[in-house]
């Protein structure tokens, strides 16, 4: 399927998770709530996936005490907001229950520059797989170490990427792979899942300003691409 054409037979769900701590970022709240040019970090990606035509629903994780907020925010399509878990593969597992679409998006909600062609380039590949992330090249080289700091290896930059989000797999894979690997402390996203259950994974480029919030300075940033964005 090219990017624009609808398969009907395909249901297509984001599942955007709201669970952020405010830990790293200094905030005394959930950072995905944190403003940048006036509205929460969530808002942009949820604004983005609500006008998608590809995308049938919108799946909203949230934390507990937090649904109300989440349900001031118009949405455009059916939408609906459950409460996450104690870790984020389990907010993701609360997402992928709530929802019976063939096709899932995962996405940070705070990762506020998510791009319409990133969904696109994300559902154009599963075709050809059952899992596919958007990512970008690493513009550094990355070393793995031991235990106390020495190197034990160094990467090769060519095949060398960073992942980011959205996330997008075939609801009922990535549902097994959460039940059966899920509980696994080192999975640190839904890819290394679909990776531990022996399916392969499709790396997407992306864009590098696809950053997600983590620091106040990631704000700044974030607040500077979203200035250049804006029509003028």
């Amino acid at each position: 399927m090219t990017a624009g054409e609808r398969n009907l037979s395909r249901r297509v769900a984001a599942i955007l998770l709201a669970g952020g701590s405010g830990t790293r970022f200094g905030a005394d709240k959930n950072k995905v709530y944190v403003e940048a040019l006036g509205q929460p970090l969530i808002r942009y990606s949820l604004d983005v996936f609500a006008a998608h035509p590809l995308v049938d629903e919108v799946i909203l994780v949230a934390r507990e005490g937090e649904k109300e907020i989440l349900e001031s925010f118009p949405c455009g399509k059916p939408c609906r907001i459950v409460t996450g878990g104690a870790t984020r593969q389990a907010s993701v597992l609360h997402g992928l229950q709530a929802t019976s679409a063939d096709i899932v998006l995962i996405h940070d909600g705070a990762r506020p520059l998510l791009q319409p062609e990133m969904i696109d380039h994300c559902l154009e590949v599963m075709g050809e797989c059952h899992g596919a992330t958007i990512a970008v090249r690493s513009k550094d080289t990355i070393k793995l170490t031991d235990d106390n700091g020495f190197v034990t290896m160094t990467t090769k930059r060519a095949n060398t990427w960073i992942i980011q989000t959205p996330q997008c797999f075939n609801r009922s894979i990535l549902l097994d792979a959460h039940q059966r690997f899920g509980a696994d402390p080192d999975i640190t996203d839904d890819c290394m899942l679909l990776e531990r259950a022996g399916e392969p994974v499709k790396l997407v480029e992306g864009d590098y300003t696809n950053i997600k919030v983590t620091t106040p300075e990631d704000l700044t940033l974030v607040e500077n691409f979203l200035s250049e964005r804006r029509p003028q």
